[in-house]
């Protein structure tokens, strides 16, 4: 019984200690979760990038949204196990990309110069036809390197 006593008062003298780590241990595997990209380079026609890989359905849904800019020669490729229709919007973009929809390696659909828009889009982005990956690139980009419906896009 007395250990008992001894181990309760150290708990009411340190639980804020014991309180405080929990959380920084969960906003830590917050972070992780959200943050923690692994990356490859995607070769799109004349351009290689260095993309961010969004393969989780938490991945898939943070997307880009937040970040404050992206590098000319940088992506992000969202890795779908399997083809499907897919619909993308610019939620809470700071910068405006192009959208491109992947099926095989080929593209199937894209979009050009979409702008951001906030917590609550208005437009959104549609494959057309069942896509497996999509590739986001700075806007302009898709021109730049020559993209378009069949090219094939190499990771």
């Amino acid at each position: 019984m007395a250990i008992h006593k001894k181990y309760l008062k150290y708990w009411h003298q340190y639980w804020h200690l014991a309180l405080l780590l929990v959380i920084v241990s969960s906003i830590s595997l917050l972070y992780l979760s959200f943050n923690n990209y692994r990356s490859l380079t995607v070769k799109a026609g004349l351009c290689n990038f260095q993309a961010d890989i969004a393969d989780t359905g938490s991945k898939q849904y943070q997307g880009l949204s937040g970040r404050k800019q992206m590098g000319d020669d940088e992506a992000m490729l969202f890795l779908f196990p399997e083809a499907s229709d897919r619909t993308f919007v610019m939620r809470r973009m700071n910068f405006p990309l192009d959208i491109i929809f992947i099926r095989n390696h080929k593209i199937i659909n894209l979009y050009h110069n979409l702008l951001p828009e906030g917590d609550y889009p208005k437009s959104t982005y549609h494959s057309g036809l069942p896509a497996d990956a999509v590739l986001e690139v700075p806007a302009g980009a898709s021109r730049d390197c020559r993209l378009g419906v069949g090219v094939e896009i190499y990771w």
